[in-house]
This record gives C-alpha cells, structure tokens and sequence, in this order.
C-alpha cells in the first residue's frame, strides 16, 4: 500500500505541473497539508488530546489530496485498522477519481466545441 500511495503521490504531482503550475501547486500544497493533518491525527491520539475529525480527512481525499493520505496513514500506520474509516476513505477516493474523469471529459468536449 506504502507503494500505491507513493507512485499515486508523485504521479499526480507531475500530471499536475504539466497541466498546469496552478493546479501542481494545488496538488503538491494540499497533499502536503493532509500528510501533516495526518501526522497531527496519529500523535494526538497517542497522546490522547483533541483528534482531527474524519470528517476532515474525508473532505481532503475528495478534493485530491488521498494519495498523501493513503502514504501518510501506512506510514504512520495511522486509521490502517479501522475498517469504517478505510470504506469511506476509499468511497472518496474512487468520488475524487471520478470527479477528474468528468472534468477532463468535459474540457476535453469543449475543446472539441470549439
């Protein structure tokens, strides 16, 4: 899985730049962000103090940032037991996936228009 998550990270980081340096930084700022939130997560609940809600983690796999999840929580072997995070976490994941697939389709039609 460690794996996944690495070749996911970087290829959608270099997908990204060549689309666009907007959309790289995009990419590269909020994968960032949920490595760190993930991080924040693990050690709170080793320490047994406020926890990120799922929620949250929920949101940032939908909006692009799974690949760094998925490394962020083998790595830190963070939420890798719970199966209902894990569902849902994937449920975002194939939504994120699915999400690009319109909009690239859909800019792709409207080039095709124009």
């Amino acid at each position: 899985m460690k794996l996944f998550g690495l070749i996911s990270c970087l290829a959608l980081i270099i997908t990204s730049f060549s689309l666009s340096s907007y959309l790289g930084y995009y990419v590269l700022l909020i994968n960032l962000i949920c490595a760190a939130v993930t991080w924040h997560d693990k050690r709170a609940a080793s320490k047994q103090t406020w926890r990120v809600k799922e929620r949250t983690l929920y949101i940032l796999a939908f909006i692009g940032a799974w690949p760094a999840g998925v490394l962020a929580q083998q790595y830190f072997r963070h939420k890798t037991q719970k199966t209902p995070f894990k569902w849902i976490y994937w449920v975002m994941i194939v939504l994120n996936i699915l999400l690009v697939i319109s909009m690239c389709y859909l800019q792709l039609r409207h080039t095709d228009i124009n």
